[in-house]
């Protein structure tokens, strides 16, 4: 019996110690505890909320992640407390501890008692170890105890830091676009007169503050949870408006037009792709949908040499951002059909990803498309 308690005890202390080293000095932070903490938290306080009106859905949902930080201090603290305490009280008897009050005897409680004032450095003086091994013990307790608090700070400096990264990108991408429901409107300001201005300069902030955002998300992977009082706080915004920008320059101009030349451009695509892949992997609970096959060059043809919508929505977004595009660029040619039809092709896949994406995240984290497309500026509670 005294060797199953010691050993709960030395697994609990380990469980507690390996998953603060994951999830706060591992550059991937995927704490084995915390992450499966983060998800049922947010996942629990989700279903409570379902039925409550939409303010206070939000209001509820906006609380889960900030709750979820104190809570998985709390577990960190609980297992290393537990742990030392069964490892007290499998060798608790009045030879190797000291009970100045005479009705305190051994029992767990005592042992609880015993290592809380460890872990917490108070040290009453009511119940001390004589023995030189549970001396260093308790030594060793108020060290780790001192090492979670100060980690436990860092951690939290660390994602309000790239918290604030997601609030900037987001504040910018709302500043920008004169139709904040519109990723398309981001482009019109760098085509005055119909030229290309400035373009390569704003792909490459873009990109790089996408990139701060996903090794901010790899390494504190809470962020991804966080639900502001402002939708253009979420990363469902933030991916819809930046693929939005990025899928109209590369897809939405003809071939060998100097917008859709800027060296940057791909690697912002790219910084996309992976940063949606990683997300999709690791949080959403539901994976995308293929995307559709692309319509036939007949019925493309014909819909793009009539100049009427397409009935297929995809066909129709794409000659939507087309004309849009020819329009900044001031492009009166007609667009070949030949050379359209294999854009629309190259942009059918990543436009239904990123599509998917910003659907499946915004209902993950429990936001109405509304406030996403309509007025993304504006509180929710």
């Amino acid at each position: 019996m005294v060797l199953l308690i010691l050993t709960a005890g030395v697994a609990l202390i380990l469980a507690g110690i390996t998953d603060v080293f994951l999830t706060v000095l591992h550059p991937d932070g995927f704490g084995f505890l915390s992450s499966r903490l983060y998800s049922g938290l947010f996942g629990a306080v989700r279903f409570l909320t379902r039925l409550m009106p939409r303010k206070f859905r939000a209001l509820g949902l906006s609380m889960a992640a900030p709750l979820m930080v104190p809570v998985t201090i709390t577990m960190w603290i609980s297992l290393v407390l537990v742990g030392y305490a069964l490892v007290y009280y499998a060798g608790m008897n009045t030879q190797t501890f000291n009970f100045s009050n005479p009705g305190l005897e051994p029992s767990f409680g005592e042992a609880l008692y015993i290592s809380g004032t460890a872990i917490s450095t108070l040290g009453f003086g009511d119940v001390t170890p004589s023995s030189g091994f549970y001396q260093a013990l308790t030594v060793s307790e108020a060290l780790i105890g001192f090492g979670i608090l100060t980690l436990s700070i860092s951690y939290v400096v660390g994602v309000y830091g790239v918290l604030q990264q997601l609030g900037v990108l987001g504040a910018g991408l709302l500043h920008q676009a004169s139709d904040t429901a519109e990723p398309l409107s981001i482009v019109a300001p760098h085509f005055p007169d119909g030229e290309p201005r400035d373009i390569e300069p704003h792909v490459i902030a873009l990109h790089r503050s996408l990139v701060e955002l996903y090794e901010g998300i790899r390494r504190y992977p809470i962020v991804y949870y966080y639900h502001s009082r402002r939708a253009y706080r979420s990363l469902p915004y933030t991916f819809r408006m930046i693929g939005g920008f990025a899928g109209a320059l590369r897809w939405g101009l003809p071939r060998g037009h100097p917008a859709r030349q800027a060296p940057w451009l791909p690697t912002l695509l790219t910084g996309l792709e992976m940063m949606v892949s990683y997300i999709d992997e690791r949080f959403l609970s539901e994976h995308f949908e293929k995307a559709p096959a692309p319509v036939s060059f007949e019925r493309f043809a014909a819909a793009l040499e009539s100049g009427e919508d397409s009935p297929e929505f995809w066909p129709a977004r794409f000659f939507e951002i087309q004309r849009y595009m020819y329009g900044l660029a001031c492009i009166q040619d007609s667009p070949n059909p030949e050379e359209c039809y294999e854009r629309y092709k190259e942009w059918l896949p990543f436009a239904h990803r990123n599509r998917s994406f910003f659907e499946a995240s915004a209902k993950d984290l429990g936001y109405e498309l509304d406030d996403l497309y309509s007025n993304p500026g504006e509180r929710l509670f």
